[in-house]
């Protein structure tokens, strides 16, 4: 089929199972984003190594992420080229990721403990390497077309927009409150919520993508494509811009998300400084609707019919303009009346209140159109690098773009835990019953604004080097669909002869 876009029902199956890789990837990357206060009250590490230590083992995932891409590249199994060691390291992520979180607890404090914990968090990384590790390729290997990459990136930003509203309400309203913070039993819950529920989405993608996945080797192995090496892997940094630029994009992106997620943002601005971390609850909830309008206009209206460089272009210039506005409202704004309807303390909707949901909701709209148009641009990338050098590489490239987009993002929990070790917290990271102050509320507004407003500035500057438009991409899958069928037609011509 031509058009990945036309509306049967296998095709709306495959666009509906196809990003929920999506959801298990991020939803391992929630459960890294608290285990900084998992690390401080649990296992005992100070406020700057438990900060730090998912910034350095980022480092140890990002490193995984790269083998994994390489040894993929090598395989050509009768079950997928990525399917086997994603289906392993499903299974795997649910034994250790409750191995990591149980065990430690009942062991003697000290070393002993911290040890146990550091090697079953290696394991577990390696494991969620192995358990996403096609989820970069995705598009690439299961859609073929300019329109159908931009609807896989819509669809995937419209489940992520529903799944970050719906784990923040189940944390800070359900959870938190539940277990009275965060101790033990609430990281017992959540790692039980996180894999298992990631581990579900897995095999729903699986039993879709390992069709093309299965297609993807064969026609490998029949085609004789040249694999790349680790020497030819790493001088795409140099040789490929458009994998460069969108490497850079792709790592500030995450570095702000990641931060305005982090926990102890969300603490200092809605707990300390609003008066009530369940507000996060709240505006994630109204927020989600509008956001997920603002996709369907940017993804499936720009997108579709511009290209994705387009689309994100406009979300970058639109998040600049928010961001900007949503700093000096919390500036010069009264965000102790933030409230919603339902929460403790409402009367009535204040002009805080309705200035920040309308900001925040063409804020993350923004955001999750930019987010969301990076995996069609990577396999843009993956075409463009088998048509300029012949090595088809989807393992490899999408492992690179990874390593990048962790180290880079990895900074977010080091940079938060610095900052409050800076003003005073050197023994626990801020909690709900911290006191306010001036420092504490800088920390909140680069969490929340400053970081994603600087990442924003860098998209813009790298999508003008960023040369994959839709029509140049026309030309290359022409070229690619070009040699497909020579090398058939060799290949067939080749048997005649030896049947002869």
């Amino acid at each position: 089929m031509n058009d990945d876009t036309k509306t049967t029902g296998i095709d709306a199956l495959k666009f509906m199972a196809l990003p929920l890789v999506a959801i298990t990837a991020n939803l391992m990357l929630t459960l890294t984003g608290y285990l900084s206060y998992y690390l401080n009250n649990v296992i005992g590490f100070s406020t700057v190594i438990a900060g730090s230590f998912v910034t350095i083992f980022r480092v140890w995932d990002a490193v995984t992420d790269l083998a994994m891409g390489s040894l993929a590249d090598k395989t050509n199994t009768r079950f997928g080229r990525f399917t086997p060691f994603m289906l392993a390291g499903g299974i795997g992520v649910v034994i250790t990721g409750h191995a990591m979180i149980n065990l430690p607890p009942i062991l003697p404090e000290g070393n002993v403990r911290k040890i146990v914990f550091v090697a079953l968090y290696l394991l577990f990384v390696i494991f969620t390497t192995m358990q996403v590790c096609g989820l970069r390729s995705t598009a690439q290997v299961c859609v073929k077309t300019q329109k159908g990459r931009a609807t896989y990136g819509m669809l995937n930003g419209i489940y992520l927009t529903i799944y970050y509203t719906a784990i923040n309400v189940f944390v800070y309203s359900k959870l938190m409150p539940a277990k009275k913070g965060f101790n033990l039993e609430f990281f017992k819950t959540l790692i039980s919520v996180t894999t298992i529920i990631g581990f579900i989405c897995l095999l729903v993608y699986l039993c879709i993508y390992n069709k093309y996945d299965r297609q993807s080797v064969e026609s490998s192995v029949k085609s004789k494509r040249e694999k790349i090496s680790l020497k030819d892997a790493l001088r795409l940094f140099k040789t490929n811009r458009p994998f460069l630029m969108l490497i850079l994009s792709a790592g500030t992106d995450k570095l702000a998300t990641t931060l305005q997620g982090n926990a102890t943002v969300v603490i200092i601005m809605y707990a300390i400084a609003a008066g009530n971390a369940k507000l996060n609850s709240a505006i994630n909830s109204y927020t989600m609707i509008p956001s997920i309008i603002m996709i369907l206009l940017g993804l499936g209206a720009i997108g579709r019919k511009y290209g994705t460089r387009k689309a994100m272009l406009i979300s970058s210039w639109g998040g600049v303009i928010t961001c900007t506005l949503g700093i000096l409202l919390w500036s010069f704004g009264n965000f102790r009346s933030l409230n919603f309807p339902g929460f403790e303390g409402f009367t009535n909707w204040t002009t805080f209140t309705v200035i920040f949901l309308v900001l925040t909701v063409v804020m993350k709209g923004f955001n999750m159109i930019g987010s969301n148009v990076l995996n069609p641009m990577l396999a843009d990338v993956i075409d463009y690098e088998y048509y300029s050098s012949g090595k088809y590489c989807p393992g490899t490239i999408g492992s690179l773009f990874n390593l990048a987009d962790k180290i880079i993002s990895s900074l977010g929990p080091t940079v938060v835990a610095v900052m409050c070790v800076m003003i005073g917290f050197k023994d626990s990271l801020p909690t709900a019953e911290s006191q306010f102050s001036t420092p504490l509320f800088v920390i909140g507004i680069l969490g929340l604004y400053g970081f994603s407003l600087m990442g924003l500035i860098v998209n813009i500057i790298c999508m003008k080097f960023y040369n994959l438009t839709p029509e140049y991409m026309k030309e290359v899958r022409a070229e690619l669909e070009r040699r497909k069928a020579e090398e058939i037609a060799m290949n067939l011509a080749a048997e005649k002869v030896c049947a002869s």
